[in-house]
């Protein structure tokens, strides 16, 4: 897993920075899971999980955006806001869409369990997913790659519309159902600010990108 934490530091380049737990704050967390907040790993707009990840086999969908919490604020929003009905053995350790899923740590079972905020007032479907985890810890973080999916979305529209396109296996650029191979990371990438130019010009607006892709654009 350390291999895999040095190689996701540095891929990550300049944009991403340190934890600002403190000592007595990483307390809270399994001596397996503190060794995280020595990376430089943490932010937003930086990290992705593969869909198939979270559901074995679904190799169609685009990967999710996630960040690791590195602030005790947002660990105590747990506390207040989704705490009743979910056991102490499990503690928030990051999210996906920013905010829009929970991803939790079972400490004692070593399982990562994901929660769509939607699910606490839905008993029985959050009561499965803290049953089920969908990986160990260890394989969570082997699966975690740079973040290269972004969406665009037409807020004007009367029935939202969406462009979505990721990298994938360093050349390959997938936009809607359409996989593209190139024959290097240049290349591969030239190709994919085409589509965010593309969606810029017609008015559609960031919902989200890799942190790269923003500052590109301002």
């Amino acid at each position: 897993m350390t291999d895999k934490l040095l190689e996701l530091e540095k891929q990550l380049d300049n944009y991403a920075v340190g934890t600002s737990l403190k000592e007595n704050d990483l307390l809270l967390f399994p001596k397996n899971f503190r060794q995280i907040h020595s990376y430089k790993i943490f932010g937003g707009d930086l990290l992705a999980i593969p869909a198939a990840t979270i559901i074995e086999g679904d190799i169609d969908e685009f990967e999710k955006p996630f960040r690791f919490l590195s602030g005790i604020d947002e660990l105590q929003i747990f506390e207040t806001e989704f705490r009743e009905g979910i056991s102490d053995e499990f503690i928030q350790i990051g999210c996906l869409y920013s905010v829009t899923e929970i991803v939790l740590l079972n400490r004692i079972k070593n399982t990562i369990h994901i929660l769509h905020v939607q699910d606490f007032v839905a008993l029985d479907q959050y009561k499965y997913k803290l049953e089920n985890g969908i990986c160990s810890l260890e394989q969570f973080i082997e699966c975690l790659k740079p973040q290269t999916v972004s969406c665009f979305a037409n807020r004007k529209s009367y029935y939202p519309e969406y462009e979505i396109f990721e990298i994938r296996d360093k050349f390959v650029l997938k936009n809607d159902d359409k996989q593209t191979k190139y024959s290097d990371n240049e290349t591969v990438w030239d190709e994919y600010y085409k589509l965010v130019d593309n969606a810029l010009d017609k008015g559609f607006e960031v919902h989200y990108a890799p942190r790269k892709v923003i500052e590109r654009h301002g």
